[in-house]
């Protein structure tokens, strides 16, 4: 038997909340432009349950993963390594889990946070109830242009292909849908207060009329992905020239293959790394960033400086660093989906989905728990990622090296 459910719920909280993403901004939100919202997919593989959900938040961390992974395998008796709890990654959004500025969780961030996981569970037993029988799985795949790509250099190679896999009814009516784009969601002024959902959540949105249903998003290997080098503006009628510029590309792509989604297979591959901080060397690049940051007035510019200026001095604040990189490979028939808590570099995604024997195979990051940057040798300390990632030169290859043995 194979069947598809799906169901959703709204996240935006109803106070001020905290808003990460952005360093030059302080202030909590002021205000909602669109809702931030939660959304489930359960697949009934051959008597194989698989959970993915989707929400319009920054990140959130591994306990807070661990508290929705556990839940549903209580109430649902689906193996925790096939539930998938992922985000959009919004940077006009919060984050669950201790703040990256005081280390702490304030009492109504708690409470926000188990108002979010009441509503992930309800929409999980909600689409519990809504089981559809499907035949076919198309794959709809294309490179969208214009609109984003890497954000370093406009010379530099990106990855702009965006998977749309359709669940179609025996009649070829589509029932669901699954989402794969690679890209930053940071269209929005990063002095914005109102909430929003950003670019994928909003290209869900924009897509759900030309689909015919609302998709679940994911989003891939977008460490070094965005639409910085792209934009008209930092405003919401930018966010909506591009969002629906995406999906107007998306509708127009052509039916490929289907795939089979059996025999259901997992398998989870650990990384951790563990090294003393180099407070000298952090200091002496962090002064050097100070002062050009002293100097600079162009908006952008002093936009940049900030968070490479910010993501030093986070590392100077530790003395030890601990990076937890486990992951999960989901072997779904000829559907590999490499499940990684961490924003990836796209050249690595590249690698990944080239080195894979599956029909089609998916990077699918920002998922269950958030690290770190993953950046090439080559781009390190370099940008915004290369200078963020907490991992050590050289660190990367070795983690990517060891999910590529594990494909299946």
């Amino acid at each position: 038997m194979l069947e598809v459910a799906k169901s959703s719920r709204v996240i935006t909280p109803s106070g001020s909340v905290p808003i990460a993403g952005h360093a030059m901004r302080t202030e909590s939100s002021t205000g909602v432009h669109d809702e931030l919202e939660v959304h489930v997919l359960l697949l009934n593989l051959e008597g194989t349950k698989c959970c993915f959900i989707n929400a319009d938040v920054i990140g959130a961390d591994f306990d807070f993963v661990l508290r929705v992974k556990t839940t549903v395998h209580e109430l649902l008796d689906i193996d925790p390594a096939l539930v998938v709890f992922s985000v959009t990654h919004t940077h006009t959004g919060p984050y669950f889990g201790l703040s990256a500025m005081t280390g702490v969780k304030t009492e109504a961030e708690s409470q926000y946070e188990d108002e979010v996981l009441d509503k992930t569970i309800e929409a999980v037993l909600d689409a519990t109830k809504q089981w559809i029988s499907f035949t076919d799985v198309i794959v709809r795949q294309g490179e969208v242009k214009g609109f984003y790509g890497n954000r370093n250099s406009l010379d530099k190679p990106g990855d702009e292909v965006i998977t749309n896999l359709e669940f179609r009814d025996e009649t070829g009516k589509p029932v669901a849908a699954f989402v794969n784009m690679s890209c930053h969601s940071t269209i929005m002024n990063p002095l914005e207060t109102r909430l929003s959902a950003d670019m994928l959540g909003n290209v869900r949105r924009e897509l759900t009329p030309y689909l015919g249903v609302v998709p679940l998003m994911s989003n891939g290997n977008a460490g070094d992905l965005s639409n910085r080098l792209y934009r008209h503006g930092n405003d919401f009628n930018e966010l909506k020239r591009v969002t629906s510029g995406i999906a107007a590309q998306i509708a127009g792509f052509r039916d490929g293959n289907a795939l089979c989604l059996t025999p259901v297979r997992c398998r989870e591959v650990g990384f951790e790394v563990d090294y003393d901080t180099d407070k000298t060397a952090l200091a002496e690049a962090l002064a050097k960033l100070e002062q050009q940051l002293s100097i600079v007035t162009e908006f952008d510019a002093r936009k940049w400086l900030l968070s490479e200026i910010s993501g030093y001095q986070r590392k100077l604040a530790q003395d030890h660093v601990h990076v937890c990189l486990n992951s999960t490979i989901l072997r779904l028939g000829d559907l590999e989906l490499v499940v990684i808590p961490c924003e990836l570099a796209s050249a690595f995604g590249r690698q990944i989905k080239r080195s894979s024997n599956a029909k089609l195979c998916l990077v699918w990051g920002y998922a269950n728990g958030c690290s770190t940057y993953v950046v090439e040798a080559s781009e390190f300390n370099g940008g915004h990622d290369g200078i963020s990632t907490r991992l050590l030169r050289g660190q990367a290859e070795e983690y990517v090296a060891k999910l590529i043995q594990n494909l299946f």
